[in-house]
């Protein structure tokens, strides 16, 4: 939107990439996305927090129509969620689709990258000069994941750890990002027996705390749509009042200076434009916003009716 060409967001689309690699007859699906980025980083003045859950949800059902659990040996979901372990859309993700952390999994818990540690922050660290002062909250967070499912029991997480923190000998100490790379070394046993785990249908829930997560999800996506429809009419008193004001302070064009002319002239031609901003939001860019969440949210209240859960 015009009024956020601040946010980054607005000129890079989020999307989801899909990688399907065969290992020995093992077919392995590996996803990478990017959530929507969290702009304020205190929960009640995140007004994104509805479409990072919308996002999260789209993730879900696409992973869930790609990877069925009868040709799909091994499902890796990585990238930056922009969700902490303790967010809704996290642990949607993880409930829904059965998702294990690679990080709390690992086996070997004592191999780490030396220059980062092991508490597996991988974002807002203090010693990283790309991140603002404004940002930074107690030691850093951990929002970037490597997280996985297996058909079967033969798969384990030997290795897990964020790395790739400074540029190694670089004389002018340079950082790779603002947030660290995580790194990941999975083993499949093909000497393992046979032993499916038994897949979840599209329309189910893993359990009932995580239907009570999706019915909070739920309301947190109309508490959205409710702020989207007030933000229309608020577009639309601005229109009456651009109005009121465009058509006032005009004068005379017989008497007026040439400086009163030229400032009616600016003014009604920053009117318009306001005019035209408005109800483009009213008309068309607010809309879009509202239908897109609106279907997202049917989408959860549908899984939640067919799983048995009342919303």
């Amino acid at each position: 939107f015009p009024h956020k060409i601040q946010h980054g967001d607005y000129f890079a689309g989020k999307l989801i990439c899909l990688c399907k690699i065969l290992i020995n007859n093992h077919v392995v699906n590996v996803y990478n996305t990017h959530l929507h980025a969290n702009y304020h980083h205190v929960i009640p003045k995140d007004i994104y927090l509805g479409h990072r859950i919308c996002q999260a949800y789209e993730l879900i059902q696409f992973i869930e129509s790609t990877s069925s659990a009868d040709t799909t040996h091994l499902t890796i979901l990585l990238g930056d969620l922009n969700l902490t372990t303790d967010d809704l859309g996290f642990q949607l993700i993880r409930g829904i689709l059965q998702l294990n952390d690679s990080f709390l999994q690992r086996i070997n818990k004592d191999i780490f990258d030396p220059t980062v540690g092991n508490n597996g922050l991988t974002c807002d660290l203090l010693d990283n000069p790309y991140v603002v002062p404004y940002q930074q909250q107690g030691q850093g967070e951990r929002i970037d994941y490597i997280l996985y499912r297996a058909r079967n029991d033969n798969v384990k997480c030997l290795e897990a750890y964020p790395t790739l923190h400074k540029v190694p000998n670089d004389p002018n100490n340079l950082y790779y990002s603002d947030h660290l790379a995580v790194y990941a070394l999975f083993e499949i046993d093909e000497n393992a027996p046979e032993k499916k785990i038994k897949p979840l249908e599209d329309v189910e829930i893993a359990d009932k705390e995580t239907g009570e997560k999706l019915h909070s999800a739920c309301i947190i996506v109309e508490e959205s749509i409710q702020r989207i429809q007030r933000e229309r009419i608020f577009c639309a008193l601005c229109v009456f009042i651009l109005i009121f004001i465009l058509f006032s302070f005009n004068g005379n064009p017989l008497s007026n200076s040439h400086l009163y002319t030229m400032f009616t002239i600016f003014k009604n031609l920053i009117c318009i434009i306001g005019i035209a901003i408005c109800m483009w939001f009213i008309c068309f860019g607010k809309p879009v916003e509202r239908n897109a969440l609106s279907s997202i949210q049917n989408a959860m209240r549908l899984r939640l009716r067919l799983a048995h859960f009342s919303y």
